[in-house]
């Protein structure tokens, strides 16, 4: 029974990164100045992070991890109202990766 609570809070966080991901790839069109660099380099740090995880890199993970942290507390601080919750998830995900949580290596 573990196992499927742990398999359903990954897919709920998954969905999490892929929703904040397609915000940011939203904003990078929509919004402008500082808002849409801070969007730009969340969305490229997430993917880039994922890459790194799927091919095992472990440390490039981690430093992506950090730079992603940097990134969403940008955009973070840059958003109003709601919008705020989506870089949270970002800013989260690159935390757990900073402190390699789910990830081995």
């Amino acid at each position: 029974m573990d196992q499927v609570i742990q398999l359903l809070i990954g897919i709920l966080v998954a969905a999490g990164i892929f929703a904040a991901t397609l915000f940011s790839a939203v904003q990078i069109y929509r919004a402008a100045g500082r808002l849409r660099l801070a969007h730009a380099a969340a969305a490229a740090l997430t993917l880039a992070a994922m890459a790194c995880l799927s091919l095992g890199w472990w440390g490039a993970a981690q430093a992506a991890g950090a730079l992603l942290c940097l990134a969403a507390l940008a955009a973070l601080a840059l958003e109003r109202g709601w919008n705020r919750l989506l870089p949270a998830f970002q800013l989260l995900f690159g935390a757990a990766l900073l402190a390699r949580l789910p990830f081995g290596g």
